[in-house]
């Protein structure tokens, strides 16, 4: 008796089974949006801008295929002065050799499609930004069950903030580190082996936090100092000193409330009392139709750099599995340094050898 209500139990949940349906969405790409990257700053150029579009959601599209191509793009200034962006293909422009923005100044960017639709941002004037003050670390033992590293230093800088009010800042960081190779290649046969080749002169890796985004305001300090600020989180991975460049931007109240919800977007928990996410709108808008979505912004910033090496040898303990060298097969022939975002030949800003 109990086997056959077991066998008759089977049967009726598997029959229950194979009435529910598979419940799929069929959720859509949707309509791609056009993306504007890119940050006029009064450092020497060339400076380098993006336009694409978006992929759709749920799509198996790439964004890096969806560039726009044929379009125009150029910068105007308080007296209307036109400066032509080079158009470099696949989406991304650039500004003349040596164009710059200059500090009282207010630009707009323009952009025109091969369709003849019109694009415009707001002006936005270019605000200054005062030096870096301090440059310090606070190191941290790890806690953590397996930790990747032993320890982290927190990076920390502190800046006199000027008596006008409405100034807003942020910062980003870029590491370099010299390249021990510039190119390999694979020896078969019995025993596989990988040969390097040696960079034929200077050579630097560039290494960044992608889509970190550190913000400030002088809204309770104003023209007094804004102490430790946060900038970096550095790993304690090896003994040699840690090379950083530190830039500090100025931005308009606009820019720093577009960037503060792109933060707030990307940081959200998920918690039912987090904001619901929503298309965050840049400054720049169809001429035509403002209505239309259009991503991204056109930022105008000074910067003011500050190179620092961060100090790693004087803890007395080492990291996790440290050891002095490894063993590479190193190839006769050299290999030249080839310019990317993340190598470059051009000496670093106050690199000690």
């Amino acid at each position: 008796m109990k086997i056959l209500l077991k066998l008759f139990l089977s049967i009726f949940i598997v029959a229950l089974v194979a009435c529910v349906d598979r419940f799929d969405p069929k959720l859509t790409g949707g309509i791609p949006y056009i993306i504007f990257e890119g940050t006029l700053t009064d450092q020497l150029g060339p400076h380098y801008f993006n336009l694409s579009y978006s992929a759709g959601y749920n799509s198996n599209e790439s964004v890096f295929d969806k560039t726009v191509n044929a379009a125009k793009i150029w910068i105007t200034d308080a007296k209307n002065v036109r400066t032509d962006l080079i158009d470099l293909s696949k989406g991304k422009f650039s500004t003349p050799e040596g164009f710059r923005g200059q500090i009282g100044n207010s630009y707009q960017v323009h952009i025109q499609l091969s369709d003849g639709t019109s694009y415009a941002s707001k002006a936005e004037t270019m605000r200054y930004s005062p030096p870096i003050d301090k440059v310090y670390t606070e190191f941290k033992l790890t806690t953590t069950l397996q930790p990747k590293h032993r320890g982290n230093f927190n990076v920390y800088l502190n800046v006199k903030d000027p008596a006008t009010e409405g100034d807003f800042y942020r910062w980003k960081w870029v590491n370099y580190e010299i390249a021990t190779s510039c190119a390999n290649y694979i020896v078969t046969g019995d025993r596989p082996s990988i040969f390097y080749k040696k960079c034929c002169g200077d050579c630097w890796n560039i290494n960044s936090c992608l889509g970190c985004i550190n913000l400030a305001s002088d809204n309770l300090v104003n023209g007094k100092t804004l102490p430790k600020q946060f900038i970096a989180q550095i790993p304690f991975d090896n003994i040699t000193s840690y090379y950083m460049l530190i830039e500090q931007m100025s931005l308009s109240r606009e820019a720093y409330n577009y960037w503060k919800s792109v933060d707030e977007q990307a940081n959200n928990s998920g918690g039912i009392f987090d904001t619901a996410s929503a298309t965050i709108r840049g400054n720049i808008k169809n001429v035509n139709d403002e209505s239309e979505v259009i991503l991204g912004y056109f930022q105008i910033s000074a910067v003011t750099q500050k190179a620092v090496y961060i100090q790693r040898n004087n803890l007395g303990i080492f990291p996790f599995g440290f050891n002095i060298g490894g063993n590479y097969n190193f190839a006769t022939e050299c290999e030249t340094c080839k310019e990317s975002p993340y190598r470059t030949s051009k000496r670093p800003l106050n690199w000690v050898n």
